[in-house]
């Protein structure tokens, strides 16, 4: 089984061009990037004390602005500066002609028999992204893509075809969260919220600590820090980073026990090894009660052997672990296979036995391309398959996108 990496390719916006040891902006150095071609600046991809350092040093405002503008835009979901009634008039003209409120386009929503919802995005530049809302014994919990495309070109993820086509904004990120949850009906809320669409978050920490800043903030989207949850293929110096700005749950996509297994698949174990990659677990700061989730996608007669399974106890072994056993979601773009329910089961068991925390995710959302390793490609599909403007009119969107 073998990949052939897919870097990243040239686009225009500064902050898609960063390899993956390029250093996290601070919060100061990634406001002044992001601004429109007229020089306004993104003012839902500051944090909060970016946020607050702007209103004192350009908009020569008390500090108690900054604030209002905070709950305006992340918990009122105000789409202009006008809506802002609390604010004087004279201060909304220097607030527009300043700053910006981007919002995402609604370009497809799509529903599954089992009750998984996808939301397809139109960015401002055409782009599209996806989203991925997944109801399960009462919880409700959105997946959230942080890149347009994926530069890690994993071989049993559609998203790495497409490579990686730029950064999302923190605003493009914490975006997804706002605007399916003020979708939903009264009373119903997403309590739980997974980076694990499109893109690799840690490739893009510079954006997505922000954007986290604004989903953790209790006047913004205020979600806990509990519910919240970053997923890795292995960006190791990444990892540390994360720990140090935010105490969020880790999910490393782990997939193989052996250096050359792993290599077959994920093409980054070429950059950190399986053994760089499971010390820096073991170094990850955890508090009491919390532990690492390990992805695990089973791939039929490739890493789901019982011997795959005695090697996975062995590698996880003084990790606080939690191991998710995903079997492979299969699509007819890839050669891959997924295991038989029996040896599934075997896996699972042999796991158990052993007293590792274990877990096998049920697929969801599996007819509307919205499964694990699924996204990027609805878009396409439609078209190609010409139901498009069908399931555009179904959604109340209209038939050609904005």
């Amino acid at each position: 089984m073998s990949a052939t990496p897919q870097g990243p390719e040239a686009v225009s916006n500064d902050a898609a061009r960063g390899s993956l040891d390029t250093p996290v902006a601070g919060s100061g150095k990634v406001a002044r990037l992001l601004r429109d071609a007229s020089g306004r600046i993104d003012l839902k991809s500051l944090d909060f004390q970016a946020l607050q350092n702007w209103v004192r040093d350009e908009l020569h405002e008390k500090p108690f602005r900054a604030r209002q503008l905070w709950k305006w835009m992340w918990q009122k979901g105000a789409r202009s500066f006008d809506e802002m009634t609390d604010l004087a008039r004279p201060l909304r003209e220097r607030l527009s002609a300043l700053a910006f409120l981007p919002f995402l386009h609604p370009d497809l929503i799509l529903k599954s028999d089992d009750g998984t919802m996808k939301f397809l995005w139109r960015l401002e530049d055409g782009f599209v992204i996806e989203s991925v809302l997944i109801p399960d014994d009462g919880r409700l919990t959105l997946c959230v893509s942080s890149q347009v495309g994926c530069a890690m070109a994993c071989t049993f993820c559609l998203t790495g075809d497409i490579g990686l086509r730029r950064h999302l904004k923190a605003s493009e990120i914490a975006n997804q969260a706002l605007q399916v949850q003020r979708q939903l009906p009264e009373g119903t809320r997403i309590t739980n919220l997974v980076m694990m669409g499109m893109g690799e978050p840690l490739h893009n920490l510079g954006q997505l600590i922000p954007a986290l800043r604004i989903c953790l903030d209790d006047d913004a989207l205020n979600f806990s820090h509990r519910k919240v949850t970053v997923s890795t293929v292995g960006l190791v110096p990444r990892m540390a980073e994360l720990a140090a700005a935010l105490p969020v749950n880790l999910a490393v996509s782990l997939n193989a026990t052996t250096e050359e297994q792993r290599r077959a698949i994920m093409p980054i174990t070429r950059k950190y090894s399986l053994e760089e990659l499971l010390e820096a677990c073991r170094q990850f700061p955890m508090p009491r009660h919390k532990r690492i989730t390990f992805e695990y996608v089973l791939l039929a007669g490739h890493n789901d052997s019982l011997d795959d399974a005695e090697r996975l106890c062995g590698l996880l072994r003084g990790i606080p672990a939690k191991v998710n056993l995903i079997p492979y979601n299969e699509n007819p773009d890839r050669p891959l296979r997924r295991p038989a329910d029996a040896v599934i089961k075997a896996f699972q068991h042999y796991l158990l036995q052993k007293g590792m925390n274990t877990s096998v995710r049920a697929t969801r959302g599996l007819d509307i391309s919205a499964a694990c390793g699924q996204l990027g490609k609805a878009r396409q599909q439609a078209i190609d398959q010409g139901w498009l403007d069908d399931a555009r009119r179904i959604a109340g969107l209209p038939t050609e996108p904005r």
